[in-house]
């Protein structure tokens, strides 16, 4: 499945070589779509409200543990179902005073190992 690319630097949309607009490709195609989950708010996908994570009610001003947030990190990782899609992800977290910094191992199905 093909996806927009995305810059990384102000995720908005850019333009390619034939000044069409961008198509990600393998495998940053997979590491765009893995960040989009991370970056989903539970409640703001319109066909299943039941993904994304608890920004609003869980993060936002509080600290919640390393562990808890890397878990829902993870699950909405292993939710990318494109193809490959994601078999495994391991969040590595890190507080920096109030900011949260890391990033997300991911491990697809054809055994390509991708960093968010």
């Amino acid at each position: 499945m093909a996806t927009l690319y995305l810059d990384p630097g102000t995720w908005d949309l850019t333009l390619d070589a034939g000044r069409s607009i961008a198509i990600a490709t393998y495998p940053y195609e997979q590491a765009q779509t893995v960040a989009n989950a991370c970056r989903l708010w539970r409640g703001e996908a319109p066909f299943n409200t039941d993904r994304g994570i608890p920004y609003e009610t869980e993060v936002l001003g509080k600290q919640p543990p390393q562990r808890i947030l890397a878990g829902w990190y993870e699950t909405e990782a292993v939710s990318v179902g494109s193809s490959p899609s994601v078999s495994s992800a391991i969040a590595v977290l890190q507080y920096d005073s109030r900011a949260l910094t890391g990033q997300i191992q991911c491990t697809l199905d054809d055994g390509t190992v991708i960093n968010v």
